[in-house]
C-alpha cells in the first residue's frame, strides 16, 4: 500500500529522502537499511531486551522463581 511519496535530494555526500511528520519518526531514531532487488526498506532499530539481562541476576531470579513454583 502506498501511503505517500517523497523526493530524493543531494545533501553534501549523501542522498536524503524526507519522511513526513505524520509517520512520527523521532529525530535521531536509527534504522536498518535493507535493499532487496529494487526495493529499499527502513526498519526501525528496536531495543534488544536480552542484551540488557545480567546473566547472573537472571540465574538467581530463575532459582527464586523455581523455589516458589507449585505445579
Amino acid at each position: 500500500m502506498i501511503v505517500g511519496t517523497s523526493n530524493a535530494r543531494k545533501q553534501r555526500n549523501a542522498v536524503v529522502i524526507t519522511i513526513p511528520a505524520r509517520f512520527n519518526v523521532e529525530v535521531g531514531q536509527k534504522f536498518y537499511i535493507i535493499k532487496e532487488d529494487d526495493t529499499i526498506r527502513l526498519v526501525p532499530e528496536t531495543e534488544d531486551f536480552f542484551m540488557k539481562i545480567d546473566e547472573l541476576n537472571l540465574h538467581q531470579e530463575l532459582e527464586e522463581y523455581a523455589k516458589k513454583y507449585v505445579p
